[in-house]
């Protein structure tokens, strides 16, 4: 059963990678459609008159850097984890949690990856200090079940964050 968990998370894992270079990749094209159209003179944004490499280079900036760091920062995070983990012989992580940390810092995108990190680390201390008060000093509480819920805090709370400037300026 334990092995079906991690493949299934593995494959999880690389279904959202998938599905959002598909989101990207149709943004870019939408933007390329909408320029080719000539919305308001846009059309000078293509070849002829600049280089595609102005419109992949706009692309990128704009639909794909975002996901581009935070898979690079799910990546990092996977593996420190996994190489923590192993030192402690497996006490700190049940193996398919790491590929929850990765979906929940690459679905946060950047720079939410940020806030998501704040949000997951607030809701244990909150947990571990509920359960301390409860429970006794000897309460362990795990990540396991922080992870993924935490993601979906980051990302619901992610266009409200927009309208702070100090967020804003997190952005590329």
């Amino acid at each position: 059963m334990e092995k079906k968990i991690v493949t299934w998370s593995r494959r999880g894992f690389w279904a959202v990678c998938a599905g959002f270079a598909v989101y990207a990749l149709h943004l870019s094209r939408a933007q390329f459609l909408m320029w080719h159209a000539d919305v308001a003179g846009a059309a000078h944004l293509l070849p002829p008159y600049q280089s595609i490499g102005y419109f992949f280079r706009y692309a990128f900036m704009h639909f794909w850097l975002p996901y581009v760091i935070s898979f690079a920062v799910a990546v990092l995070f996977f593996a420190g984890a996994k190489w923590l983990n192993a030192r402690r012989e497996g006490m700190l992580f049940e193996k398919e949690e790491l590929y929850f940390l990765a979906i929940g810092l690459f679905v946060s995108g950047h720079p939410a990856w940020i806030f998501y990190l704040l949000v997951v680390f607030s809701a244990y201390l909150l947990a571990t200090l509920i359960g301390t008060v409860a429970y006794g000093p000897r309460t362990r509480i795990s990540f396991y079940y922080f992870w993924l819920p935490c993601a979906a805090v980051t990302v619901a709370l992610n266009a409200y964050l927009y309208q702070y400037a100090w967020y804003a300026q997190l952005l590329i």
